[in-house]
């Protein structure tokens, strides 16, 4: 069934590679955001506004993205990506040498070198390496097999904790990461007929910019203090936290490749506009709302708004030519870290001076903007408009 659900048998060599590679970062993921905050909590006892300088700190690649792409531009793609993700690999490996906030956040700082150059490298070689039609759809499928891995990991971390303690799991993310990363090596330089630039910022992708740059707030928001919250204020213990990420994980494995579908059959606009306000109500709950079952559903329903970031990928696969997307997904990468060095900051700051509420009210303000400024999108799914007319869509 699996096997069906994930169109394994029209999986071609390089998008089989490719896969593995996400799955490995599924992996990483799956056990470094389950057992992190518990983790900086036990054992440092880190305050908000420390938690505010790590991550700010560890989103500094990403604000450097397009200035390392532009650098490593004659490297192969699929080479480059390996690199990146052995990076990865060995900075979670380290986790276990960490005693203090510096050391935590020097060690993040080096592993997210690696994330960071992946980010558009994953998304360039999803492009190329899947068919030329429903491109959601085969995003969608890409996204659930790093779900897959994620539910696989987080089992793992529930029944394995007790034997391998965090240090242990660490260690175990950062080999597969880093094998992840050796296939990649075996993957086909994708080839292209036009000369590919080292740098874009045009007008015409002026909104994907702005879109990036407001994710980046509401991401970085959510990811630094959604469960550092519940585990912070709402005392949710370890065990806790890995059945609700397993949890949430399980939905986006089921719901992947239909998110994928909707965006190809009902167009971006649409669907990013269902997120955004999806996501007001999703913070805001997180505000206001003091019920623990609640909180852990509003948690399942912001990963499973995910369907923003497919969305994202496929309108600039429409609007730009081949050999300007993977230098306009670093620009992008570059963009949406922008706000995700800021947010950390002054999110840690405000939790400590007025209170964590102020945070996710902060985000359901820029959900709401981002609303705003998707209804400029000129879209819609199969059967509508022409590549051509999305092309022509005023850049905003």
């Amino acid at each position: 069934m699996i096997k069906r659900y994930l169109l394994i048998d029209q999986w071609t060599k390089n998008f089989a590679l490719l896969a593995a590679a996400v799955f490995a970062t599924g992996v990483f993921f799956g056990i470094q955001l389950t057992l992190f905050n518990n983790f900086i909590v036990t054992r440092l006892e880190i305050e908000p506004h420390h938690l505010g300088y790590v991550e700010a700190l560890r989103e500094v690649p990403g604000f450097l993205n397009v200035l390392f792409i532009a650098l490593m531009m004659r490297m192969a793609v699929p080479k480059l990506a390996g690199i990146s993700l052995i990076v990865m690999g060995l900075g979670i490996i380290a986790y276990a040498q960490v005693f203090s906030v510096f050391s935590l956040a020097f060690i993040s700082f080096i592993w997210s070198l690696g994330f960071h150059c992946w980010l558009p490298l994953e998304q360039t070689m999803a492009l190329q390496f899947s068919p030329d039609e429903q491109k959601g759809k085969w995003l969608g499928v890409l996204r659930s097999v790093m779900g897959v891995a994620w539910l696989i990991s987080i089992g793992f971390c529930i029944f394995s904790f007790s034997s391998f303690g965090y240090g242990g799991l660490f260690a175990v993310a950062g080999l597969v990461t880093a094998a992840g990363g050796t296939v990649l090596f075996f993957a086909d330089t994708p080839r292209s007929s036009e000369p590919e630039q080292r740098f874009v910022f045009k007008r015409r992708y002026a909104r994907f910019y702005w879109l990036q740059l407001l994710q980046g707030f509401r991401r970085q928001m959510f990811i630094t203090f959604a469960i550092f919250a519940l585990v912070k204020v709402h005392s949710i213990p370890v065990e806790t936290t890995m059945i609700l990420v397993f949890l949430n994980q399980l939905l986006v494995v089921l719901t992947g490749p239909l998110m994928g579908r909707l965006v190809d059959r009902f167009g971006e606009r649409l669907m990013l506009s269902l997120s955004y306000i999806g996501l007001i109500f999703v913070f805001m709950g997180y505000a206001f709302v003091t019920h623990r079952p609640i909180l852990y559903c509003l948690y399942c329903i912001d990963n499973l708004l995910f369907v923003g970031s497919i969305a994202l990928t496929t309108y600039l696969n429409k609007i730009a030519p081949p050999e300007d997307l993977k230098p306009t997904f670093s620009m992008g990468v570059t963009m949406n870290h922008v706000s995700a060095v800021i947010a950390p900051l002054v999110g840690g700051l405000a939790w400590y001076f007025i209170g964590y509420q102020v945070i996710f009210v902060a985000g359901a303000i820029l959900a709401f903007i981002s609303f705003i400024v998707s209804q400029g999108i000129d879209s819609i799914g199969i059967g509508g408009a022409a590549e051509g007319q999305v092309e022509s869509a005023p850049a905003g």
